[in-house]
């Protein structure tokens, strides 16, 4: 399925596949998406809002300003997770254990 948003500019709408999503990143009230073939775009929706829209499928927020797709996770690390694409996200430590949790429940 894919879902349309309004990019920054307002101009055009982009429509974006949840499973073609690495990561996205907050930046004020826009969003930054990064996929799998290794572009990124800037939307106008806020983290929070993709959340709620992805929330059927495999993201787990990280930290206040990111969300990953738990499908592109290479390795967990202290501070960060290591991402398909050489792309990093940061995990804040009261959610590590469940981001343990969630990839653990996801490999089943």
């Amino acid at each position: 399925m894919k879902y349309q948003f309004k990019n920054v500019r307002g101009l055009k709408r982009a429509k974006v596949k949840p499973e073609d999503v690495i990561k996205v990143e907050a930046d004020e009230n826009y969003s930054v998406f990064y996929f799998s073939n290794g572009r990124s775009i800037t939307l106008a929706k806020t983290l929070k809002e993709c959340e709620g829209i992805f929330e059927p499928y495999p993201f787990y927020r990280t930290h206040r300003s990111c969300i990953i797709n738990l499908h592109y996770c290479l390795e967990i690390q202290e501070k960060e997770v290591l991402l398909f694409n050489n792309l990093k996200a940061s995990i804040s430590r009261r959610r590590l254990t469940g981001l343990k949790n969630s990839l653990l429940y996801e490999k089943k």
